[in-house]
């Protein structure tokens, strides 16, 4: 963190805060900003579980085996902890760290040292013996910031439903397809389809109804393209103009299909084509774009008696799943056999009895099928037994 503080002085770069973060953090929801500029308006440190540590503290321990080289920049104990995930500091406090007589000890004891976790304690303790006030965040909010276990999907999907205050996870597993992680990324493009205000911030112009966002693996994640339905009829695809240019533009639409669309999902399958299925009325409808010709082919209708949004992924096991929700209460499930040269699709098996607005579908850790669908804005969740009875059991909320 020293080292930051450092480079944003040094590029001379405007800024009122600065909050500590990890890549196994992952934003849920929004509201944190607007928190955070609300909560430090007359503040300059804020941090997680804010306190004296407890005497048995494992980095207070670790810190302890070094404590000669620390108390003449800290003093004698009590210290103080707050874990470094959510730190926040004033520009005013970094300053002072920054300019502060002791700050080359500072900074050579933190290239030094060999306890595990000392971020915990340094800051925080340096800030009170500056003679800045310590705050603590929020429990409602601090509590989804912890050190272990990781968030598993169920525990994300209760703190959707019940803590609308909460929109920072710690921590988070950091794979891509981790269930935590699949959930929210598609709950945000959801958000994105449905909200004009969404399209408003992520889109520079009008890309159609219900723009689907799909990062392509095959560019590293670097490349997007974008699936909507048009107003008329049909869809209209959008992708990023690789024309070696500073900024890469939208190039589009391609249009293509006949029917009205009413709900929309894609994604990139194992075959390097994007892969889409679509609602039309109370019909499911799977389209795939061959990715060398460039061209949009058409599969036959393989669902019927649907509603809202269906969810859709690529298994573990290599097969199609798609679920959706059924006008008549609960959700279905089709699968279609990707070993099969002719790609049959097989289903529904309907569950639930609930009338839901849309779903969306994962894969747990233990490479389960879960669908989470949504009804009046709360989340409920079936996971299928994979592997032994393949049954679908739920709800949990």
């Amino acid at each position: 963190m020293l080292e930051v503080m450092e480079w944003l002085e040094d590029i001379d770069y405007s800024y009122d805060l600065l909050i500590n973060l990890d890549s196994d953090v992952l934003f849920v929801r929004e509201g944190f900003e607007p928190f955070i500029l609300n909560e430090m308006k007359d503040k300059d440190y804020m941090g997680v579980g804010t306190k004296i540590p407890n005497d048995d503290f494992y980095c207070l321990v670790q810190l302890r085996l070094e404590i000669d080289q620390w108390i003449p920049l800290l003093g004698n104990e009590p210290y103080m902890e707050s874990f470094n995930v959510g730190q926040v500091y004033s520009r005013k406090l970094v300053l002072r760290f920054l300019h502060d007589d002791q700050y080359e000890l500072l900074k050579s004891n933190l290239r030094d040292t060999r306890s595990f976790g000392v971020d915990e304690l340094i800051f925080v303790t340096m800030t009170d013996r500056l003679g800045f006030s310590l705050h603590a965040y929020p429990e409602e909010v601090g509590s989804a910031v912890r050190y272990r276990p990781y968030f598993a999907l169920d525990e994300i999907v209760s703190l959707m439903n019940g803590k609308p205050e909460s929109s920072l996870i710690h921590p988070v597993y950091r794979k891509i397809k981790d269930e935590a992680r699949s959930f929210i990324r598609e709950a945000m493009k959801r958000k994105i389809q449905l909200s004009p205000d969404y399209q408003e911030r992520f889109m520079e112009e009008y890309l159609g109804e219900m723009p689907y966002l799909i990062r392509r693996s095959r560019y590293n994640g670097a490349k997007i393209e974008w699936l909507a339905a048009s107003e008329d009829e049909g869809l209209l695809y959008w992708r990023e103009n690789q024309s070696g240019r500073t900024k890469d533009v939208l190039f589009g639409p391609y249009t293509f299909g006949s029917e009205k669309i009413e709900g929309l999902t894609a994604l990139e399958g194992k075959f390097g084509n994007l892969e889409a299925v679509c609602r039309s009325g109370n019909t499911l409808i799977h389209y795939w774009r061959e990715e060398h010709s460039g061209e949009w082919f058409k599969s036959e209708q393989f669902a019927e008696g649907v509603k809202g949004i269906p969810g859709f992924l690529e298994s573990s096991h290599g097969n199609f799943e798609v679920v959706a929700p059924m006008k008549q209460g609960g959700l279905g499930h089709w699968w279609r056999n990707n070993d099969d040269p002719m790609h049959p699709w097989f289903g529904p098996e309907v569950f639930g009895t609930e009338q839901y607005d849309d779903v969306i579908l994962v894969e747990n850790s233990e490479k389960q099928l879960t669908a989470i669908a949504s009804k009046d804005g709360k989340y409920q969740y079936y996971i299928r037994d994979d592997h032994n009875s393949w049954q679908w059991f739920g709800p949990y909320e």
